[in-house]
């Protein structure tokens, strides 16, 4: 808020430079539209849609269609066709006009109506015939262009089909050549079925292996059973059972246990010692021996089990058992089905191995004829769009088809434009403004004095006394307004710098100040005029001198004689008694006195130490008006022989680059400033506020 109120107070300061240009814009933009020559519109319309003929017919359809543009307006780049420059020269040449394309098209104006699919051509002219027909030619040449535009583009599309054709085909016939030999390769017919067949196959070759499974430990359990009563392997009790089918084997197994037999009987009465026991034996050993040879020969092939087979008496003696009846032709037959049984497991196993090695295969053979026949797809489905789109391009270059309709023609107007003669004054109006408001700034920025008080108060550092408002009469004009106008709001505030003035230095007793400013024209001799009036108004006995040789100001402002003064004083021709004229009871001002070549030494004398101590005693309060900082060093010769110096600052009139030197200057002489007294500027309206009370 502050920033916009500084701009403001900108403006308000430049009024005047800113009306003068402000009036200067809006003058000529007057002038401008009472004197320029009627301008004439003409306007006519274009529908802009897809083609009928395309979409009755099929062929074609999507052929010219018209689109948003990639901004997101509608019709923005059919906008931008009219608008062209190529469309441009057409329509200059058609009409045999001479002029610039680009002039040309500073007149024209497409412009889509809203939430619709029409454009509205505008052209202005001075010529209301030549407005109308420029609308009507340049929407028939936008017609044919189209026209031309589609034709071209399908030709063009067309001919890249018939490019694109044979290699497509090519693609689609290596597809499926590759799908065949794949097919050959791992035996495919269906990889769908042959899963599902498969996990069924699987899942019945495991149910047999189990059942396999159970029935060979059925098996082998009725053999260990046979095995544990005769104590016999399962091989000797095979060889048994087929021993018993030989006769010639029967028989010598036969001869052998009568043999036994006759020796066990005559061991009882013979040693073994005998030879008839000897020769026993003898006959013992040939008929084993004749009996491991009929065993070998019912039993060709199988001379390994035989060698197996320590004692072929174990053969006879299973069959004493009781094995001939009916026993060992089951110890044999469960032999026989385990064995077969453990045959047919592991022929299970291999088939079943060789059933999931298949399975396992199967989903990569699955996404390979998936890729395959993906491919097939894409490659027939591109080709047989492309085929297609061929047949349409052919019958669609045929067609004069266009995208625009002429909905209304361009009439030849009667009457002249008048919205010009608006813009134009809103142009001047507009611009007067701008320019008005830069030429504020401008202004203010070439200025380098200060312009708030703020900014002189921040340079400076130095407490602030008091506002004195611009007086009535003129920004400097020098004038006793408290003396004039006591119940004004200048008045209250003098009355409020000498408030202020004993108020911020109440430490210290005042009775001697300086008045002094940084520059010429800050209005320091009429502050120091009416603060010494406003002083005495309160019963004090104040005396204001003119110390200012070089340009001497009192005399005027209080309208008195100059003859005699400070200088004469200081020249010891006179005394302060003669020297002084009062203006009013209470308050006497001595003037500058005669003219001195060197008035810097004058006020660097003794005699002027001892003129302030005189005055000091004789006067409650004194004044010194002195010439600026910057001008001479009278401010800072008598700031050492006063109380302190109360320097006045007028923004608008000193620059920074003054305020800072004359900081330096009196922070140098170590001077001891009172405060700053602001003159010139409305800081509070609450003075003429309260003014307005109190008369």
């Amino acid at each position: 808020m502050e920033e916009y109120l500084h701009y403001i107070s900108i403006i308000k300061r430049r009024w005047l430079p800113t009306s003068i240009v402000f009036l200067t814009l809006v003058a000529l933009s007057v002038i401008k539209t009472v004197t320029e020559t009627p301008i004439y519109q003409a306007g006519g319309q274009l529908v802009l849609k897809k083609n009928s003929t395309s979409s009755l017919t099929g062929v074609g359809n999507q052929l010219g269609q018209l689109e948003s543009s990639v901004s997101g307006r509608p019709l923005g780049t059919e906008v931008a066709v009219l608008s062209s420059i190529p469309l441009a020269e057409r329509t200059i040449n058609t009409l045999g006009l001479n002029m610039n394309p680009l002039v040309f098209l500073q007149d024209l104006k497409v412009k889509n109506i809203e939430n619709t699919d029409i454009l509205e051509i505008f052209y202005t002219d001075e010529e209301p015939g030549k407005a109308a027909s420029v609308v009507n030619t340049l929407m028939k040449i936008y017609i044919e262009n189209d026209i031309e535009a589609n034709r071209a583009q399908t030709k063009s599309a067309r001919d890249f089909i018939a490019q694109q054709l044979p290699a497509r085909k090519a693609a689609l016939q290596a597809a499926e050549r590759r799908l065949q030999l794949f097919k050959q390769q791992n035996r495919v017919l269906d990889l769908t079925a042959e899963a599902s067949s498969s996990v069924s196959i699987l899942t019945a070759l495991d149910k047999q292996v189990a059942d396999t499974r159970s029935d060979l430990s059925s098996q082998t359990a009725r053999m260990q059973s046979i095995q544990k009563i005769f104590g016999v392997t399962s091989q000797d009790a095979v060889l048994s059972g087929f021993v018993g089918e030989s006769p010639s084997t029967t028989e010598v197994l036969g001869q052998l246990q009568n043999l036994q037999q006759r020796i066990a009987v005559t061991g009882l009465r013979l040693t073994d010692t005998h030879p008839t026991m000897i020769d026993l034996k003898k006959e013992e050993i040939i008929l084993r021996e004749e009996l491991k040879e009929r065993i070998e020969q019912s039993f060709i092939g199988k001379a390994g089990r035989l060698n197996q087979v320590k004692n072929p008496e174990n053969i006879v003696q299973l069959r004493t058992l009781g094995l001939q009846q009916g026993l060992l032709g089951q110890f044999a037959s469960v032999e026989a089905e385990r064995l077969s049984l453990q045959v047919r497991l592991k022929s299970l196993a291999d088939v079943i191995e060789s059933y999931r090695q298949r399975a396992n295969t199967l989903p990569q053979l699955e996404l390979q004829q998936r890729q395959l026949e993906r491919e097939i797809a894409a490659s027939e489905s591109s080709y047989r769009s492309l085929l297609g789109r061929y047949e349409e391009l052919q019958v669609a270059e045929n067609l004069q088809v266009s995208n625009a309709r002429v909905v209304t023609p361009a009439l030849i107007p009667g009457v002249p434009v008048r919205s010009r003669q608006y813009i134009n004054l809103l142009q001047g109006f507009i611009g007067g403004i701008v320019l008005g408001v830069a030429t504020a700034f401008v202004l203010e920025r070439l200025d380098k004095t200060i312009k708030t008080p703020k900014s002189a108060k921040d340079l400076l550092g130095y407490a602030l006394l008091g506002y004195i408002p611009p007086f009535p009469n003129g920004a400097f004009t020098p004038e006793v307004i408290v003396r004039k106008q006591p119940d004004s709001h200048i008045s209250e505030a003098f009355r409020m710098l000498q408030t202020n003035l004993r108020f911020f230095n109440s430490e210290q007793s005042i009775k001697v100040i300086v008045v002094s400013s940084a520059v010429p024209k800050e209005g320091k001799s009429t502050v120091a005029a009416n603060l010494a009036f406003s002083i005495s108004q309160l019963g004090r006995n104040v005396l204001l001198v003119d110390a200012d040789f070089r340009n001497p100001s009192q005399h005027k402002i209080w309208e008195i004689s100059n003859e005699v003064g400070l200088s004469n004083i200081l020249k010891s021709q006179i005394d302060v008694e003669q020297a002084v004229t009062e203006i009013t009871p209470g308050l006497e001002v001595m003037t500058a006195g005669e003219s001195s070549n060197n008035p810097g030494a004058l006020l660097d004398s003794s005699q002027m130490a001892v003129f302030v101590a005189q005055v000091a005693q004789k006067y409650d309060f004194v004044i010194i008006d002195t010439p600026p900082v910057t001008v001479a060093a009278d401010a800072t010769i008598l700031g050492k022989l006063v109380n302190g110096i109360l320097f006045v600052v007028r923004p608008g009139v000193v620059d920074s680059t003054s305020i800072s030197l004359s900081k330096e200057m009196l922070e140098k002489a170590d001077q001891n400033v009172l405060g700053i007294a602001m003159n010139g500027i409305n800081a509070n309206q609450q003075y003429s506020a309260y003014a307005s009370s109190t008369v």
